[in-house]
């Protein structure tokens, strides 16, 4: 008798274990119990899946055997196996909180003029094909002379931004009231900071231009070393 017992569950089982059901449940929040839209029941191992409506609920086809997992932006997922579950499901999602270490943000003013575009055109000078042709025209003083501010102006052109924002009375105030600084301070830190840094002389960007002294002036003024 219990023989015969034993042959009828090993039976059943495997109508159990194949026949599809249809499972029904709802997802909510597991600290606020509130329900939760848009999350995304899926098979293991498969690609089908459902999404919760807008009261958190879900239909879904699934054999016991299976296993569902639940994910949603924000949240730890959560894989549930079917066996031995009821067809009505309630699931509890855990918000997935990441602890961030506390930061400071500072900002600071940057450029508050207009760039006026200050470009001086070069005086007409004798090329170095030209020098092989008059060589005393080329030699002479006038054309060195001119060849000379000639450097000068290009030099002056490529560093106009720079110096507009460095002479430019608002960046002073700026500057003296944002790092809490004298008059004295200022004038000793912009110093430094123009010998210590000649690439940002050739910065075209005037907002780059004040990051970079506010980046100095915050390093700098404590101490009033150079950096």
């Amino acid at each position: 008798m219990l023989r015969l017992v034993y042959m009828l569950l090993f039976s059943l089982i495997p109508g159990f274990v194949a026949g599809q059901k249809i499972y029904r449940g709802i997802v909510v929040d597991s600290a606020s119990m509130t329900d939760l839209p848009g999350v995304h029941i899926s098979l293991k191992r498969t690609t089908r899946g459902v999404v919760s409506n807008s009261a958190g609920g879900f239909l879904i086809t699934a054999r016991p055997i299976d296993t569902l997992v639940f994910t949603a932006v924000g949240y730890h997922a959560v894989e549930l196996p079917l066996m031995f579950q009821e067809d009505a499901l309630f699931i509890l999602l855990r918000e997935n909180k990441i602890m961030l270490r506390e930061i400071t943000i500072q900002s600071h003013r940057l450029y508050p003029n207009k760039i006026e575009d200050r470009t001086k055109v070069a005086p007409p000078t004798l090329s170095k094909v030209q020098m092989f042709e008059s060589p005393f025209d080329y030699f002479w003083k006038l054309e060195r002379e001119k060849r000379k501010l000639t450097r000068v102006i290009e030099e002056n052109n490529r560093t106009q931004t720079f110096r507009q924002v460095i002479t430019d009375p608002d960046v002073k105030t700026i500057m003296m009231e944002d790092h809490h600084i004298d008059e004295s301070t200022y004038y000793n830190l912009i110093e430094k900071f123009n010998l210590r840094h000649p690439a940002v002389h050739y910065f075209t960007d005037p907002d780059a231009i004040m990051e970079a002294l506010h980046g100095f002036f915050e390093k700098n003024k404590a101490t009033n070393k150079i950096d």
